[in-house]
This record gives structure tokens, sequence and C-alpha cells, in this order.
């Protein structure tokens, strides 16, 4: 029922921030490993998990976070990315975390949103980090360890991090995969 609430357009827009953001905490307990997805239509189609008693709330860690975020003057911003970006000034830090490059045909999944996120895409959102780097705005972006990635992104810092997978239709194929951290400031 809670998994359907966006497919009720009157109730959905009824709902508070509050309610939203609630509703997002237990689908992220409750449905498989986690994952976050819609359909065309902007609907959560995330499938159902199979957990006896998730942990859903963990409200002394909801309660640290929020005061860490505003103690630190900290923003989480929801929209397209490129509304987000617009009026921020020099000296934000932003991170971002975008629909990976697919790396392989076996992992090439980008429709986490209903227009997906293709190669184009990634050039555009690159064109953004540029403008960023402009203002004097620093970013951090996660992506995909790929030739593409890195030859868009050749004039920032780029890092190469190990990140683990637990989302994967083969359970043998879970683990550890490359990632890469790209950035337009010098590491302390």
């Amino acid at each position: 029922m809670v998994r359907e609430y966006d497919r009720k357009t009157e109730f959905f827009s009824q709902m508070t921030d509050v309610q939203k953001a609630a509703r997002i905490i237990y689908l992220n307990k409750t449905c498989y490993n986690g994952l976050y997805r819609v359909n065309s239509a902007g609907q959560f189609n995330s499938p159902y998990g199979k957990y006896k008693n998730p942990n859903i709330v963990n409200e002394h860690v909801i309660r640290a976070m929020s005061k860490y975020f505003n103690d630190n003057a900290i923003t989480i911003k929801n929209g397209d990315y490129k509304e987000v970006l617009k009026g921020l000034r020099k000296g934000a830090i932003v991170y971002l975390d975008p629909p990976y490059m697919p790396i392989s045909t076996s992992s090439s999944f980008t429709g986490y949103t209903e227009n997906g996120f293709n190669a184009d895409k990634q050039r555009e959102l690159k064109k953004e980090c540029d403008k960023l780097s402009k203002k004097g705005i620093k970013f951090l972006q996660s992506n995909s360890d790929c030739e593409f990635i890195r030859e868009l992104y050749k004039d920032y810092n780029i890092r190469i991090i190990k990140a683990k997978r637990s989302i994967n239709s083969k359970g043998n194929s879970r683990g550890e995969i490359n990632e890469v951290l790209i950035y337009n400031y010098e590491q302390e």
C-alpha cells in the first residue's frame, strides 16, 4: 500500500514533505536491497524485499544526522539537478551522484528516473560541472570507472575507489567494483 501512494495522485499531492520522506525511508528499508527505481510514469516500482523484521526507523541515527546537517548549514535538495544547482554561490560544495554510466551490456540499466540517463545526459552533467568550477563552487561526483567517464572528465581530478555492490540479479556477481570520484579541488 505505501509503495503505491504515488499512483494515487490526489492522495500523494496532499502528503507533507515529512510524510513523503518517511515513505522513502520505509520503502528503502522494505524493498529489494534498498533499490530506488521509478517507471516511465515516475511511479516507484522497485520489487518487494523479503525481510522478516526490517529496522525501518533508527531514531538515534536520524536525529544525529538532522543535528549534524543543521549545525553545519547542510542543505539537501531534491529535483532536477540543473534547477538544484541554480543560485549556488562561491564557497558552496556539491556532491553529485548521477545514474552511473553502464560499464557493460549486462549493466546497462539507467532507468532510475522516468527519462533515463544516457551518454548525452552525462555530457550535459559535465557542462554543469564546468559551470560550477567557473563559479568557484567545489564539486565531488561519483560515477562508473569507464573510459567514457574518464575521458569526459580528464581535466578534473579523478580517483579510483572500490565500492561494494549488493544489488545484482546474480548473487555471485555482487561484490567490489571500481568507481571513480571526480572533483575540482585539491585534497588537503
